[in-house]
Order: C-alpha cells, then sequence, then structure tokens
C-alpha cells in the first residue's frame, strides 16, 4: 500500500478519533439528573476536562495544529493561571475558578465545529 495513503488514513483516523469524543452529547435525561445534583455535575465537568485536554492536545499536536494549541493555552491555560496567581485570596475565587473551564468546553465547541470540516 501506498505510505502516502496510509499517512493521510492514519491522519483521517486521529481525527475522527477527536470528532467523536467532541461530538459526544449526554441523554437528556441525565442532564435533568445533573441539575439537581449540580454539585456533582461541576465535579463531573472538571473531571472530564481534565481527562480529555492532554488527549486532545495530543492529537492536535500529532496533526500538526499548532495555531489551535496556542489558542488553547491562551483561552484557557493563560485565564487559570492569571486568576489563580491574582485571586486565589479573594472571595470571588469560588465563582472566578469556572471561568476557565467555561472557556474550555466553549474551545471544544468551536474545535468541534472546525474537526468536521477538517473530516469533510
Amino acid at each position: 500500500m501506498d505510505p502516502e495513503l496510509l499517512t493521510v488514513f492514519s491522519k483521517n483516523q486521529n481525527l475522527k478519533r477527536l470528532h467523536y469524543w467532541l461530538k459526544y452529547e449526554l441523554s437528556s435525561s441525565v442532564l435533568l439528573l445533573l441539575s439537581w445534583l449540580w454539585g456533582l455535575a461541576i465535579l463531573l465537568a472538571t473531571a472530564a476536562a481534565l481527562i480529555f485536554a492532554p488527549f486532545m492536545i495530543y492529537i492536535l499536536y500529532k496533526e500538526r495544529k499548532f495555531g489551535w494549541i496556542i489558542f488553547f493555552f491562551l483561552i484557557v491555560i493563560l485565564p487559570l493561571i492569571l486568576i489563580i496567581a491574582f485571586s486565589l485570596h479573594s472571595s470571588y475565587f469560588a465563582f472566578l475558578i469556572f471561568i476557565p473551564l467555561a472557556l474550555f468546553y466553549f474551545y471544544c465547541l468551536t474545535l468541534r465545529i472546525t474537526v468536521a470540516d477538517w473530516l469533510s
């Protein structure tokens, strides 16, 4: 088999795997349950972000999407560092710490739309 064709195939496999996880959705019954247990929902959302972020960065690195990796650090990691550095002892810290989590899921949404375009 042609090595160039294998490279394109493996590249598409990585993108397909990333797209699969980006488009994963919870059922409405699970979302209803999590709306009652908001503390658990935040804990699960944080755990999912911490587990998924290294996988996402790895796939983007393998696909040589360095612009998206830089964008991730600017939109998620930099605000996290700034919030921790400047408001760790603030009374608003408990609320400000959720900003990077929201930005992470916004980043995933924009990446999901873009990966779909890359695959088509």
